[in-house]
């Protein structure tokens, strides 16, 4: 729970005494006068209602930006209104709607009007005055007055201090002009005793649905039907239903009322409920209101978080919100909803609360501000829910190096984002692999900033193309799971480090990829936790990446209030901590001023609009069913082109059935236990995987004996080795499982696999090896198998992408994103201080010597480099043009040859050789070009290579520098094979 500070509050505390003593001041004086100032009261005449709070409200002028004419409207003591120091001045506030006005009531803070008028309108251009004074004494006045209209202005003409003019409130009361009957808006079932058919355990009982308090819920038993009812204490005319639900949810249930809960008329029916939080108009009396689910969305009961009923006649009147459908710009309307904000619905929109997804923020619906839903994850729609494609894990689709494939693989995860009702999709994840231990490797991209930059800004495009905004993540220093999010993980690491190897990703996520939002992660980087990380927000994303998006805790990643909202984050998930009740202390106590609420809001809303969200009606439903064919078909051209090709002995590969009679498939991952995606947030459901067992048989046809055993123990490994000598191929599937939570402890394949592997191999020498991993592994027994194929996790179309890649029906193309080493000693992090860290630092000790970075400047010889692939044909490089810098660019331009009898593509790297005064590692990836060609066919690539991409960071000079000198310029197919090289000059 949040606290604040003993010296906030007795700040706090000074500040109301001293407008205490102002006002009776203010009493005493207009008394000694002899004017009779009526004293204010809470309660307005009888029959009168207060108009105005919450509503949009204009000024002619405001004295900061800490001052806004929506202050005065809010409901909020302790902010104000103030005009610049001039005569005349106005304020005014616009009911919705023309209202019949008895009464304004107003609060002055020192600065108060002498002369001034109340004045009404009903178009805000010809006012009528009802109210007029040339002798005002300040403090609270409370007038009565006649008069009708849909703006109320206060039009102030002689100031009675030497500053301008200043409300703490403006409150109008009236009568709404609303013929057609009032529904609400109390909620007539908080606190009233309820029942309901069952529970889930004493901590879910019926009354936590009626308690007003998003984060209790009520949850029933696991069958159908289940119910939940409430006793209102009489007979009441029913017009209105609010149900916020938890993830279980009802597909199919009735609202019903009763007099006297024993005979029951339905008032409401659905068989298609979609979650979430349904507003339902209704029409019916009772005393008693349930709601009577009869088919479960969720293998779970029901569970509502809360269950509101509005009673009275009619329907609710339609907010008035002049920024719904504007054709004003984004800027101007996102002004217009915060100038109409109280202070409690604009900290409702920067933390989550419970629902139907991972992630909800509530809906406003005094104001049309649409809620928002966030899920997970990276690799497509996560979080268990069923109805959509299992993609290729991340790192299968950074090992492509194909920007428009993933553009399209961010489109299928777009696309099935929507159709579930989500607005926020959790990914993609960019963290560098620093070590391949990490648990979450293969959820993010690569070892290189530049690859895992450009891959990502092209699925967020994807992503974003289909009315989703992508949230990017973990900013920043996320490279390990143990010690999370605690201060043990605490990264030590310099800011050339940060400038050049971790956060790249996110510059380009956010200036290409144009990314809606950023989650900041659980590290803790140089002794401050990243969530509340100034440097990390504030400076590297909103002022060098000039990010106009919000920033969005991970999941338990807040860990103040002050810090964290001052220091740029702008909304706490999954619930309200820090930023609920303790951000609302703090803006009161001015911890956290009302600008910096307002920049936060404005960020969130920014998006929001952007989006449409305003404009258009939420859709979808966790429920839908979401994949398609043609999404399928994305995952299996992912999985083909991102599955790696290592060793290729004698050309053994792609087989042929001509000459290839029988098959054995061996290992647990060839069957049905086929490791398809990683575990965590970033897991995702299969709507129908296809195991490498069933793709082969299927590929090889009835010409093809194949045959399989999985080889998990000593007897397995027996048959499966006398299944290898009697056919003419053995094909043995391994995995390394990783899962999000926790890192892998070593880099050898688990179990026995190791031993099956060699066994096999020394049983057959036409032993081929495919990796179900999410990085790198060590081969002992690569001298003796004939072929490795990296699969990565593949997603639902494994089994068929490999059964192409194996026949040849798709040539292998794609390049390693990470380095894979000889052994654990190899790594960069090869110490305890750097992995996983002792007393509760983890240093960074390498510095920019990341991956492929490392190897080369230590001059150690890796397993297989970064961007490594072979394929079934041969290429070449040739014609290398380097360009002097003209206009901070230079134009590179190589020539690609298919030198072999297939088609096939290929990855045209390059990378910048800088000079040794620098100190940066000898090459760097800054750029790549994926290819196809036909046999014997030719094509130019061209690069360009900016002055930025010959830059480096450097403290002393602050920021980044490039040092004059000659720049190496170095092509060809991977990190240690480039034969084209040249030169660029920097005077």
């Amino acid at each position: 729970m949040a606290r604040s500070s003993p010296g906030t509050s007795r700040r706090h505390g000074r500040l109301r005494v001293l407008f205490t003593l102002l006002t009776v001041l203010a009493i005493l004086t207009a008394l000694v006068g002899g004017t009779q100032l009526a004293v204010p009261s809470k309660a307005s005449a009888a029959g009168t209602t207060l108009l105005s709070q919450g509503k949009s409200a204009t000024a002619s002028s405001t004295e900061n930006a800490g001052t806004p004419a929506s202050a005065a409207v809010d409901g909020n003591t302790t902010t104000r209104w103030s005009s610049a120091f001039s005569d005349p001045q106005w304020i005014q506030v616009d009911l919705g709607a023309s209202d019949t006005i008895s009464q304004v009531v107003l609060q002055w803070e020192t600065a108060y009007g002498k002369s001034f008028q109340i004045q009404t309108s009903p178009d805000a251009a010809v006012w009528t005055s009802i109210y007029s004074t040339t002798t005002g004494t300040g403090g609270t006045q409370t007038l009565n007055v006649t008069g009708t209209g849909r703006y109320i202005r206060l039009y102030g003409t002689a100031r009675g201090t030497a500053w301008g003019y200043s409300l703490w409130e403006f409150q109008v009361y009236g009568t709404t002009g609303d013929t057609g009957g009032t529904c609400g808006p109390a909620n007539a079932a908080q606190g009233r005793p309820a029942t309901a058919s069952s529970t889930e355990n004493a901590m879910t009982p019926a009354s936590a649905a009626f308690d007003g308090d998003t984060s209790t819920r009520w949850s029933s038993a696991f069958s159908d039907p289940q119910w939940v009812q409430v006793d209102l204490g009489s007979s009441q005319p029913i017009c209105h239903v609010d149900l916020t639900w938890e993830a279980a949810f009802a597909s199919a249930f009735q609202i019903q009322t009763s007099q006297d809960a024993a005979t029951w008329t339905t008032v409401y029916s659905t068989t298609s409920g979609p979650g979430g939080t349904q507003s339902l108009n209704v029409t019916g009396t009772g005393r008693y209101v349930r709601m009577y689910g009869t088919a479960r969305a969720t293998p779970y009961g029901y569970s509502l978080w809360e269950f509101q009923v509005l009673t009275g006649t009619g329907t609710p009147p339609p907010p008035n919100c002049p920024w719904v459908g504007s054709a004003a710009p984004v800027a101007t309307r996102v002004s217009q909803v915060i100038a109409a904000m109280n202070q409690s619905q604009k900290i409702s929109l920067l933390h989550g609360v419970g629902g139907a997804y991972v992630g909800v923020v509530a809906p406003i619906p005094a104001l049309c501000v649409p809620g928002l839903n966030l899920q997970d994850g990276p690799q497509g729609v996560g979080d268990g829910l069923g109805g959509v494609t299992q993609l290729p894990a991340p790192v299968a689709a950074a090992a492509t190096w194909d920007t428009a494939l993933e553009n399209q693989y961010g489109a299928t995860e777009g696309t099935e984002f929507a159709g579930k009702g989500v607005s926020v999709a959790l990914g993609p994840t960019v963290n560098i692999v620093r070590d391949p231990r990490f648990g979450r490797a293969f959820e993010t991209f690569s070892e290189d900033p530049y690859l895992a930059g450009q891959i990502a800004a092209a699925n967020i495009q994807g992503i974003q193309s289909q009315g989703v905004m992508a949230q990017v993540k973990h900013a920043a220093v996320y490279n390990q799971e143990t010690n999370r999010n605690s201060p043990a993980d605490n990264a030590i690491v310099d800011n050339q480090t940060l400038q050049e190897i971790y956060l790249p990703a996110f510059n380009a996520a956010i200036t290409k990829g144009n990314a809606s939002s950023v989650m900041c992660s659980y590290s803790t980087i140089n002794g401050t936790y990243a969530c509340e990380n100034p440097y990390i927000l504030n400076t590297a994303l909103y002022q060098q990446d000039a990010f106009t998006g919000f920033v969005t805790s991970d999941w338990g990643a807040t860990h103040s209030t002050v810090a964290s909202a001052n220091s740029g984050l702008t909304m706490e998930m999954p619930g309200s901590g820090y930023f609920g009740t303790a951000l609302s202390s703090a803006v009161t106590a001015g911890t956290v001023t009302t600008a910096t609420l307002n920049t936060m809001v404005g960020r969130v809303l920014t998006k929001m609009f952007e989006f449409g969200l305003f404009d258009k009606a939420p859709s979808g439903s966790t429920g839908a069913t979401v994949t398609t064919p043609a999404h399928v078909a994305t995952a299996r051209t992912v999985a083909e082109e991102g599955t790696v090709l290592l060793k290729n002995a004698n050309s053994l590969l792609p087989l042929s059935t001509s000459t290839t009679h029988s098959i054995a498939v061996l290992g647990n991952d060839g069957g049905s236990g086929v490791q398809t995606s990683g575990g965590g947030s970033a897991g995702v459901s299969s709507s129908g995987t296809v195991s490498p067992l069933t793709g082969i048989t299927n590929r090889a046809g009835s010409g093809v004996t194949v045959s399989y055993e999985a080889g998990t123990d000593a007897a397995g490994v027996t048959r499966a080795v006398n299944l290898a000598k009697a056919s003419d191929v053995a094909i043995v599937f391994a995995n390394y499982g990783e899962s999000e939570g926790s890192d892998i402890s070593n880099i050898d394949l688990p179990g026995n696999q190791n031993t099956l592997i060699s066994s096999v191999a020394a049983a057959n020498p036409k032993t081929i090896v495919v990796l179900n991993t999410g990085s790198a592994v060590t081969m002992p027994w690569l001298g003796s198998v004939a072929g490795v194929f990296e699969n990565w996790y593949a997603g639902q179309e494994a089994g068929n992408a490999i059964a192409a890649l194996l026949f040849g029906d798709a040539n292998p193309s794609g390049k390693l994103p990470v380095t894979f080493p000889a052994s654990l000693a190899d790594v960069p992090a090869h110490t305890t201080a750097q992995w996983p860290g002792t007393n509760n630092q983890v240093q960074y000790s390498e510095g920019v010597d990341v991956g492929y970075r490392w190897y080369d400047s230590q001059n150690k010889t890796p397993l297989f480099p970064f961007g490594y692939g072979l394929s079934y044909t041969s290429f070449g490089f040739s014609n290398l043009s380097v360009g002097a810098l003209s206009g901070n660019t230079s134009t590179v331009t190589a020539t690609v040859t298919n030198t072999g009898t297939t088609a096939g593509a290929e990855v045209a790297q390059l990378y910048v050789g800088d000079p040794s005064s620098t100190g940066e590692p000898p090459k760097q990836l800054k750029g790549f070009v994926r290819v196809s060609l036909a046999p014997g066919q030719s094509q130019t690539v061209q690069f360009t290579v900016s002055s930025h991409d010959l830059a480096h960071w450097a403290d002393s000079a602050g920021g980044w520098t490039t040092t004059s000198g000659a720049y190496q310029i170095l092509v060809g197919d991977s990190s240690r094979n480039l034969p084209l090289t040249g030169t660029i000059t920097v005077p």
